[in-house]
């Protein structure tokens, strides 16, 4: 049997909920070559090829990343969003009785943080500059000998993919220590786009360290759907009980808001369920850089 080497670096369970069912598409939009486009399918949106591909004992190991992806989060994402949306059906129910969904899906927007390509690349830069260029060369023998098996060996992948998501999520989430949550919900005629990550973040120091510079993520932010967004916010950065807001015409301000920080937070695309929503939204963006 083939293993499937296309890995999604925002989940099929979330993009869905931006896919226009009744036109059969989804918008995106490129914001480094300015183009709008549609795709049929969200089989190739916000993916690529070995994506979370990893050596273990010398072997290219396809599978685990993404097992580890399904295991924690994504069998679990559309029974925890169906949670909250039903719960936004009723507002006048206490949040108090979803908290479980809601961390779940925190964890997975906290997941979010180190799944772009982007990303990836960046901080494999960062980890094989200090050891290739700067350790490397003045090494003594038996350390060199490591450092170039492990040049060998992480140059057989697109990433190193060292960390597993889970092992990540669960040390930033024990560093926030506990989340109150907001669930934005739109009433009119406007949509929340999805940006190339599952989730934007916001870092604060929110723990004491030897280095006072040192900040965490404090805030992670999940567009769960066309309509639904969740803000969790550490409680140690800010404590406050879990709320509820409807976003009418009244506060559309709010949405757009919203949107600014996921599509200056996305590395390349954004997607959106509705063509002239995100056309105009973009013209918007574009109109205001111009003007500044």
């Amino acid at each position: 049997m083939s293993i499937p080497i296309n890995h999604h670096y925002v989940s099929q369970c979330q993009i869905k909920n931006f896919f226009n069912y009744e036109e059969g598409k989804i918008y995106l939009y490129d914001k480094l070559l300015k183009n709008q486009f549609e795709s049929k399918s969200t089989k190739r949106v916000f993916s690529e090829d070995e994506s979370n591909s990893r050596v273990v004992n010398k072997q290219i190991d396809h599978l685990s990343l993404e097992k580890d992806l399904k295991d924690n989060y994504e069998d679990f994402f559309s029974k925890n969003f169906e949670i909250v949306n039903k719960q936004v059906s009723n507002p006048q129910n206490e949040l108090s009785n979803i908290k479980k969904a809601l961390i779940e899906l925190t964890k997975y927007g906290i997941a979010g943080e180190i799944r772009n390509p982007i990303k990836k690349k960046e901080s494999d830069n960062a980890i094989t500059n200090f050891l290739f260029n700067q350790i490397l060369p003045n090494a003594d023998p038996k350390l060199k000998k490591e450092i170039e098996d492990l040049k060998s060996s992480v140059e057989q992948t697109k990433y190193i993919n060292a960390i597993y998501y889970s092992e990540f999520v669960e040390n930033v989430f024990k560093s926030m220590g506990g989340v109150n949550c907001v669930i934005y919900l739109i009433k009119c005629n406007h949509f929340f786009i999805l940006p190339d990550r599952p989730s934007i973040s916001k870092r604060e120091k929110i723990n004491e360290y030897f280095n006072p510079d040192i900040k965490e993520i404090a805030m992670v932010g999940i567009p769960l759907s066309s309509k639904i967004f969740l803000h969790s916010e550490s409680q140690k950065h800010r404590k406050y009980k879990d709320t509820f807001v409807e976003l009418t015409e009244q506060n559309v301000s709010i949405i757009e808001q919203i949107n600014f920080l996921l599509y200056v937070n996305a590395y390349k695309q954004v997607a959106c369920q509705n063509k002239g929503y995100l056309a105009n939204f973009v013209s918007n963006i574009e109109h205001n850089k111009k003007i500044m």
